[in-house]
């Protein structure tokens, strides 16, 4: 379970927020961290409707994408889910 932080975290994630994986992988770091800190909620625009939604990210879901996003690295503007085939590039719904 250790090995796998990015599955935990994008699990946890997926559960919280229950946004379609199309949107799920769009994720970027800032969408989700203010400073040093995961958010309580998030906001993101939907891609199939077009419409803002807010969710709640869980004490659980936090502390499993800051172990994440610690190891990870990146900027605010990198993907949180990035692929592992292609560095630099978002992770695919396929993945």
């Amino acid at each position: 379970r250790e090995e796998r932080l990015r599955d935990h975290a994008l699990f946890d994630l997926a559960i919280d927020s229950e946004l379609q994986g199309c949107d799920l992988v769009k994720l970027k770091i800032g969408d989700l961290v203010a400073g040093s800190e995961v958010r309580d909620c998030a906001m993101i625009i939907q891609r199939k409707f077009g419409r803002l939604v807010q969710f709640e990210i869980t004490a659980d879901a936090r502390s499993s994408l800051a172990t994440w996003l610690l190891q990870r690295g990146g900027t605010i503007d990198d993907f949180v889910f990035e692929s592992r085939i292609d560095s630099g590039r978002r992770m695919s719904t396929r993945q």
